[in-house]
């Protein structure tokens, strides 16, 4: 049995009070060190977000001087552009004065060309002669209306002689009465652009063509009848196109054989 003298117990409890003050220290130490990372990490928090607002203040003054340039810019464009509108607005106040200086020299022209055109409708051949001497007249009426723009005018008149141009290009039957002879004949009327104007009985046995020179409907040989009439079935489309031999005024002046003075 051992048996505790004082002296080790002295020792003992020695060994033990140094003991725990050195978990005490350590504890101590610990959170010493425990309350400086802490204290280490807060602070870098606040150094990282000092440096966010400084990064973030530096973008947003390099933004305002960017804006600031460009404004500078944009005050030298405008600037430029007030220029260039001043010096438009000029050319556009001279076109203006053009305008209406071309808008007063128009109307007589129009006119002018509505007359001719009227003029070259009667010296043509007889073909739609009525209804475009009435076009004619109702463009006279509209160049005398106020109401109506100097721009719808020349459209109107530009319209009509397009539509008259247009004749020199096309085939036409139709079918009309004309004075032969001094008796009304209704007939079918052949138009080949406005070289030839040729008529035909509805029985076929009877074919004229258009003499421009006797202003008069010229009776042609009964040779011409069958061609005459193949011409207008294929003008109907009612025929495949094929090459055919017509009559024409100048080869009439020199072959009289082939003129038929009378039924």
């Amino acid at each position: 049995m051992h048996i505790i003298t004082p002296l080790c117990l002295i020792v003992s409890l020695f060994f033990m009070a140094s003991a725990h003050a050195e978990q005490n220290l350590l504890q101590e130490s610990f959170d010493i060190t425990h309350k400086t990372q802490k204290m280490g990490q807060d602070s870098q928090q606040v150094v990282d977000k000092l440096a966010k607002q400084q990064q973030e203040l530096l973008q947003q003054y390099q933004r305002l001087l960017r804006k600031t340039e460009y404004q500078k810019e944009y005050n030298q464009e405008l600037l430029l552009l007030k220029e260039e509108q001043a010096t438009s607005i000029v050319t556009l106040q001279q076109k203006i004065e053009d305008v209406k200086l071309t808008k007063q020299q128009l109307l007589p022209l129009l006119r002018e060309m509505t007359k001719t055109l009227e003029q070259f409708i009667r010296l043509d051949l007889p073909f739609h002669k009525e209804n475009r001497l009435m076009g004619i007249n109702d463009l006279k009426k509209l160049l005398s209306r106020s109401s109506v723009t100097i721009t719808e005018k020349f459209r109107r008149v530009m319209a009509f002689y397009q539509a008259e141009n247009d004749y020199n290009y096309d085939l036409e039957v139709y079918r009309d009465n004309i004075i032969l002879n001094s008796e009304s004949r209704s007939v079918q009327i052949l138009r080949v652009g406005r070289n030839a104007l040729y008529m035909q009985t509805l029985d076929g046995q009877l074919s004229a063509l258009w003499n421009k020179n006797t202003q008069d409907w010229q009776i042609l040989n009964n040779n011409f009848n069958r061609p005459i009439q193949k011409a207008i079935r294929i003008t109907e489309q009612k025929a495949a196109p094929s090459l055919l031999t017509l009559p024409y005024l100048t080869s009439l002046d020199h072959s009289s054989n082939e003129l038929n003075k009378g039924e």
